[in-house]
């Protein structure tokens, strides 16, 4: 402290000075405001989520009713047409067009998915309900359901997946293989979760069902982005907006996990069994290789496809909002002091610096059986999931809770003299 800050002969062996006392106050106060705003933010994020549930949840059950009955009211159709289109929801290049044939021979099985996926969808949305969480019993019961219903719609939607294959899906092999990462990993996640709440892992069991639910309303989500898609690109149609709306949600959807994680935790700690992640080193290496990543898959673009089309640039600008987001949030955490915080930041912005070369190598295995395109379309809407999503996956599991060992002996509470004690 300079020497003009000390008022009394006294103030020096006083402890901390009125100066330092303010600034740990004004220190305190901008933690307050951050975890005030952090608050605010996950309720209006869940208030949203909360709403696009509700809205979407009739549509999806009643999707497939026209294919039984063709007088059905066609809920989602209809609002498609009337905000966007009729010609984008119903003419050349729609799925309504496209995939006729094969939703007719196929509708008993649509039905089955629609419908589990619409009603799970809406029981996910009220147990991430703080209110109705506080009712154990009652929460138990309802998270049995909504993991019985959505494990039994990923059932319905693999056997449609089966029966149809990649060039009868929607937009081809590319769409196809983003269905079954999504049917996968929503049951991966749903497993794992149920397993971590046996294990009385809560904090890993709310992340995980985080993760299950953000691949759920990627369905929802899609058809957002048609709607938005489909009124910015009026010369487009259904086949575009669907890959492009794709191609972000590849980014998102495990991403927008994490933020949801983030929103329920409320620690500043971590067990003290968990190691740090390794340090600088491990960022400029992920540096290096992202830069490396990114310059063999532009110029692999180029050379196959040439200039940029909506789909590709609509992922490129997913994946740059999300790498600032988690850019800005390390900065906040480390600046705040909290360091579990900015551990789960660096890890994400770590596994998004992988996304372009995941892409690269999907790229590479997928044209051993399909198309160029196809394939490159197949990584764009896979490639960032897959690292973002591993990336999830050791935040959650960073977030376990350590048990330490029951003492068994008088050697336990007596540990051994320093001449004895084995190196650390």
């Amino acid at each position: 402290m300079p020497p003009t800050a000390v008022t009394s002969p006294t103030e020096l062996d006083m402890g901390p000075s009125i100066h330092d006392t303010r600034y740990y106050n004004c220190y305190s106060e901008v933690l307050s405001v951050s975890t005030t705003m952090k608050n605010r933010a996950a309720l209006v994020g869940w208030a949203a989520i909360t709403a696009l549930a509700v809205f979407y949840a009739p549509m999806a059950i009643e999707y497939t009713w026209r294919l039984f009955h063709p007088g059905s009211p066609e809920l989602w159709n209809h609002a498609y047409a009337g905000i966007v289109d009729h010609d984008e929801a119903y003419g050349s290049g729609s799925i309504h067009a496209v995939e006729a044939t094969r939703y007719a021979d196929n509708r008993w099985t649509l039905l089955f998915h629609t419908t589990t996926g619409g009603v799970a969808i809406l029981l996910f949305a009220a147990q991430f309900s703080s209110r109705l969480r506080r009712n154990l019993r009652r929460h138990r019961i309802l998270g049995r359901v909504a993991l019985s219903v959505a494990l039994i719609g990923m059932l319905g939607a693999m056997v449609y997946l089966l029966a149809v294959g990649p060039h009868g899906t929607f937009d081809g092999p590319a769409f196809h293989l983003q269905l079954w990462a999504l049917a996968i990993g929503t049951t991966i996640a749903i497993v794992l979760g149920f397993a971590a709440v046996r294990q009385r892992q809560i904090a890993m069991h709310q992340a995980l069902m985080a993760y299950a639910f953000a691949l759920l309303l990627t369905a929802p989500l899609l058809r957002v982005a048609y709607l938005v898609l489909g009124s910015a690109w009026p010369d487009s149609t259904q086949l575009e907006t669907n890959l492009a709306g794709a191609a972000f949600l590849a980014t998102w959807a495990p991403f927008g996990a994490f933020l949801a994680a983030r929103g329920m935790d409320h620690t500043e700690r971590r067990s003290a069994g968990i190691r740090p992640l390794p340090g600088r080193r491990l960022d400029i290496a992920m540096a290096v290789t992202a830069a490396v990543a990114t310059a063999g898959l532009g110029a692999s673009y180029r050379s196959a496809f040439g200039s940029l089309d909506r789909v590709t640039t609509t992922s490129i600008v997913a994946l740059v909002a999300a790498v600032a987001v988690a850019s800005t949030n390390l900065l906040a955490a480390r600046r705040l002091g909290r360091p579990a915080a900015a551990d789960e930041w660096r890890t994400m912005l770590l596994a998004l610096a992988a996304a372009p070369l995941a892409t690269l190598i999907l790229w590479q295995v997928y044209a051993i059986s399909f198309s160029d395109a196809d394939a490159f379309g197949g990584a764009l809407l896979t490639g960032p999931a897959v690292p973002v999503s591993l990336g999830f996956l050791v935040v959650t599991w960073r977030r376990r809770r350590v048990r330490r060992p029951e003492p068994t002996t008088d050697w336990d509470f007596h540990p051994p003299t320093d001449e004895v004690a084995a190196p650390v």
